[in-house]
């Protein structure tokens, strides 16, 4: 598994093995214990099992595993700073180690660990809280300026105060011209996250940055200025579109930079192009060619999903021309296609609309795609961007947030809870499809596991706000424990019999914690 993957793995493993039986050497109890928690960029693959171990896997494994270790760079920092870890864990990619006060500090510091978290400890019963819960706060979210309220038409401000980036999350872009240096997206490139940018199109000569423009709506982290909902993701981007024309040699630029980036093992593709009519002499589609298995466009982006890569499209601008239709790749039938609205949530009328010409429902989503605010060449900012190209990304960076928090969810998945927690899920159209998306409901639908029927109890609900108690649905007397990604018992607590029960909580931090007490796991998502 690629090492973009990591963090994701990190937390999926962590909710799958609430504790782990890590054998641990003796020491000094008097200095406090922390797991390490490394980003991709500082481990390296674990060294294979014995043969035995993997033919047990072989025969026994549900998927395949992926198993990280710290890299020599980021050991022999960890020892210029007389850091020595006690455990090292190939399943979490993360070790722990005693720290002392300025320890902590200086290895917090690091610009390659993600977070710096306390060891469990073992305390003794004889009352509801089993373990003290010291969580360092997570830092502010920053200000988003005048992006907020695009960000808050979908609800992604609520996912990044609860410190959901899309870390760990590899995003890629096909667009024209790209700028990581502009102080929106510079970030990437700072902190290490930006793995490659391609040109496709063989360095044909062109001015047109749509590119720059579409991933600051997706990524941006300008403080005041301008923020994405996943400007903590990992970023790859290919120019595949040549602005001055529109000829079907960009099919090909198209199809090659989508093969590249599923190769580079992104997770998420944001694309924010669409293909219908072309220059003079080309050939253009028809309305009979959007049926899902025909434009070249379309079948690549459809191929990258079932490869496993949650492909976000545009629906197109052409809801006020003769074409009318969504363009190509958006009648794709694994692709999100996204429509846009205004500010107010109503229905932009430049928006492409369905169904498809086999009769299918798109766009599948909607979002803000008219005043939005975008980074622009110069490092200057535009106000009052329109087009479905602007909702496209910032839908792409939701699903980044939804694959940090559900690393396992499969494109089908995420679209699913894109599609059935937007605002007209019950009654789907052909001008916003299922609605306009609603982020925090659509994490509590991908993070919410079904109970099995002989399991006795439901928590109600699988979002809250920190310090904001959750209904626990019973059917008899039951000992509900919550625990952290780390496997650490953070609360206990007892209900009486059958019925529904407030549950208090005390002050989590924002995050997903696990809740236990018979049957399947519950998963709880904390926002601030």
């Amino acid at each position: 598994m690629p090492t973009s993957r990591f963090a994701r793995l990190v937390l999926a493993l962590a909710l799958a093995l609430p504790t782990l039986p890590f054998a641990t050497p003796a020491i000094a109890q008097s200095v406090p214990r922390y797991w390490i928690v490394p980003d991709a960029s500082a481990t390296v693959a674990a060294p294979a099992p014995s043969p035995a171990v993997q033919a047990r896997r072989a025969l026994r494994a549900s998927a395949a595993p992926s198993e990280r270790a710290l890299a020599p760079d980021a050991r022999a920092a960890l020892a210029d700073l007389g850091v020595v870890p006690a455990v090292e864990s190939r399943w979490l990619g993360a070790v722990s180690a005693p720290l002392t006060p300025a320890q902590h500090a200086a290895v917090a510091a690091l610009p390659w660990v993600r977070a710096v978290r306390p060891v469990a400890r073992l305390t003794t019963a004889g009352g509801p809280v089993l373990a003290p819960f010291v969580a360092a706060p997570l830092p502010a979210p920053p200000d988003a300026g005048p992006s907020l309220p695009q960000l808050q038409r979908i609800g992604a401000d609520a996912l990044l105060d609860a410190g959901l980036t899309g870390a760990g999350v590899r995003v890629g872009f096909l667009d024209t011209l790209f700028d990581f240096a502009h102080p929106a997206l510079a970030h990437i490139a700072a902190d290490g996250r930006l793995v490659a940018v391609e040109d496709f199109t063989g360095g044909l000569p062109q001015s047109n940055y749509h590119g720059l423009n579409t991933t600051s709506v997706a990524l941006g982290d300008a403080a005041g200025a301008l923020i994405g909902p996943g400007h903590g993701a990992t970023v790859l981007a290919g120019t595949t579109e040549y602005a001055p024309t529109e000829t079907h040699a960009e099919e090909d630029y198209f199809v090659a930079g989508m093969e590249w980036l599923e190769l580079q093992a992104v997770d998420v593709v944001s694309v924010s192009l669409g293909y219908s009519v072309f220059d003079p002499g080309e050939g253009d589609y028809a309305y009979a060619d959007l049926d899902g298995d025909t434009t070249p466009f379309t079948r690549a982006a459809d191929r990258a999903a079932t490869f496993g890569v949650v492909v976000v499209v545009s629906a197109g601008n052409e809801g006020n021309s003769d074409w009318h239709h969504i363009t190509a790749p958006a009648d794709g039938d694994s692709v999100i296609a996204v429509g846009a609205v205004h500010p107010d949530g109503s229905y932009a009328s430049f928006s492409g609309v369905g169904p498809t010409a086999d009769g299918r429902i798109k766009p599948d989503v909607a979002a803000q795609g008219t005043d939005i605010v975008y980074a622009r060449p110069g490092g200057d900012y535009g106000f009052g961007g329109s087009g479905t190209s602007f909702s496209a990304p910032l839908v792409a960076g939701v699903a980044a947030q939804l694959l940090e928090a559900r690393p396992l969810m499969t494109p089908m998945e995420v679209r699913d809870a894109l599609r059935e927690t937007a605002t007209q899920a019950g009654t789907p159209d052909n001008q916003l499809g299922w609605g306009i998306v609603q982020a925090p409901a659509a994490l509590a639908y991908a993070t919410a596991d079904e109970p099995a029927p002989t399991a006795g109890w439901r928590l109600f609900p699988n979002v809250t706000r920190a310090g904001a108690p959750v209904t626990a649905e019973t059917r008899g007397p039951a000992t509900l424990v919550v625990t952290d990604a780390l496997g650490r018992r953070i609360a206990t607590t007892t209900v009486p019999g059958a019925g529904r029960h407030v549950v208090p909580l005390p002050m989590l931090a924002p995050g997903v914690y696990v809740v236990t007490g018979g049957g399947a796991p519950q998963r709880l998502v904390v926002v601030r």
